[in-house]
């Protein structure tokens, strides 16, 4: 897609402000940046945000100093939620765009959702991704099962439904990943601001930038969705499978919760309760108790045991279990819905420490 038409301005003012957090990615920081610089676009910031890193990445961040459209910024440690936050406060750009520090982007991202978000005048601009596993060199398009370009009320509606839960049968949206990250996105500046859009910090709060994704959709006047796919996205299937996350399901039920306070604040509480509590189910309860049963946990049968109790007794367990919505699901839903509505602690312990093991297998062969 071309530039056409677009109105001189004051050129003091970038059209695009790109921001990238930078923690501990002295192996990858190069590369990102230098994709961004090689642009074939030109009339854009780059905000390198350094969140206290131990490593080389300051100095590297730095060393990209004497380009006139960088600045670096260091601040005390904070997370990713609010180092994205501190960028957007120092932004000027007309829109803003997120890149982690250790992904990248094609060159003619700027240029084409730039050209996208004039001609339609957008606020909110949503596009594809690539998957790159550098394990074994896959690389995979990942794209929304759309046709495109894609603008209007219908398709925020459908968005704002996918993000919230997902289909109660198979679809084609079920496989869709990563569909509510910060990156996949192009913000209207002026908007975002108008709408007090804010990520969540990332040491109280899992899946941060989820709430703060659900709250630009509902928020969104002039919703775009284009075809292309320009972000490289660094994927590693071992630290998905054997991470372990302490506290995963406290900081799971604040995304919830959060989640529900911004549909409440929206009217669509109600609309949305049911899918909500089934993404609660999948995505809180299920993957926390897959998380306790992690090789890298470092508690012993007892420990687990409690963490495993302590998520059965979640409040809004029980909640969920009640509810109809993926009873006619998957084979998979359907069955952990059924292990975990029985809420026998040592029975749910003995499945997931199966299930556990032949999911990392799983997740090793794709």
């Amino acid at each position: 897609m071309k530039l056409q038409n677009v109105k001189m301005r004051d050129k003091t003012v970038p059209k695009i402000s790109v921001i990238v957090p930078i923690y501990n990615v002295e192996k990858y920081l190069e590369r990102c940046v230098n994709s961004i610089l090689n642009q074939s676009f030109s009339d854009f910031e780059v905000l390198l945000i350094n969140d206290a890193s131990t490593d080389q990445s300051l100095k590297i961040a730095r060393s990209f100093s004497k380009d006139s459209r960088v600045r670096v910024l260091d601040k005390p440690h904070s997370g990713l939620g609010n180092t994205r936050n501190y960028g957007v406060e120092h932004a000027q750009g007309d829109y803003l765009l997120f890149v982690d520090s250790d992904d990248w982007i094609d060159e003619n991202t700027l240029n084409n959702l730039y050209a996208a978000a004039i001609e339609y005048r957008a606020d909110l601009v949503l596009f594809n991704f690539i998957r790159e596993n550098l394990q074994d060199g896959e690389q995979r398009v990942c794209r929304l099962p759309i046709n495109y370009p894609e603008f209007g009320e219908e398709i925020q509606k459908l968005l704002i439904t996918q993000l919230v839960g997902p289909d109660q049968n198979s679809s084609a949206w079920r496989n869709v990943e990563m569909l509510g990250c910060a990156w996949r996105r192009m913000y209207l500046r002026s908007w975002y601001l108008e709408n007090k859009i804010r990520f969540g910090d990332e040491r109280e709060i899992m899946l941060e930038d989820m709430p703060a994704t659900i709250a630009a959709h509902c928020a969104a006047r002039r919703l775009l969705i284009v075809g292309g796919a320009y972000y490289h996205y660094r994927y590693n299937p071992d630290s998905l499978s054997t991470r372990y996350r302490p506290h995963k399901m406290e900081m799971l039920t604040r995304c919830y919760t959060a989640v529900r306070q911004i549909l409440t604040k929206y009217g669509l509480y109600e609309r949305y309760a049911k899918r909500h509590l089934a993404w609660f189910l999948r995505s809180a309860v299920h993957s926390s108790l897959v998380n306790c049963f992690s090789p890298n946990n470092p508690a012993g049968f007892l420990k687990r045991y409690r963490e495993v109790r302590g998520i059965l007794k979640n409040p809004y367990v029980k909640e969920a279990v009640r509810s109809d919505y993926l009873k006619n699901g998957s084979r998979s839903d359907r069955m952990i819905r059924r292990v975990i509505r029985l809420r026998l602690t040592s029975f749910v312990c003995l499945f997931y420490s199966l299930y556990s093991r032949v999911l990392r297998k799983d997740v090793r062969k794709k």
